[in-house]
């Protein structure tokens, strides 16, 4: 995570939790666009701030974008576990069309069917 003191501003509404806080972080700002805010809000989060003359809050606070970097960890995490596990499931059968690797819901704790066979 990057340092928040390089990007602070004071007394800001955050556009994660729209709590009121002393500190945050702009998300446009220098620090904001070196640690990459708004496209991992936009990526990991269903909500958009990819336009910075929206009118709503442009800041973050700081334990919004803790949560955020740890997610953002988590998914880089899975993803390359995955590209992983592809990778070695290739190497054992060659190139077989059946082996696949995807994500699905953890609510329902049940993985998609594996496609059917050409």
């Amino acid at each position: 995570m990057g340092s928040l003191e390089r990007g602070v501003l004071t007394g800001f509404i955050c556009r994660l939790c729209s709590d009121m806080h002393r500190v945050v972080l702009h998300i446009y700002g220098d620090e904001g666009i070196r640690m990459c805010i708004s496209e991992k809000i936009n990526r990991h989060l269903s909500i958009n701030v990819s336009v910075p003359s929206d009118p709503l809050p442009k800041t973050i606070c700081k334990t919004c974008l803790e949560k955020l970097e740890s997610q953002h960890r988590l998914v880089m995490r899975i993803e390359q576990a995955a590209i992983m596990v592809k990778r070695q499931c290739h190497n054992r059968v060659g190139l077989r069309r059946d082996c696949y690797v995807s994500r699905y819901d953890n609510d329902s704790n049940v993985p998609p069917k594996p496609p059917a066979p050409k």
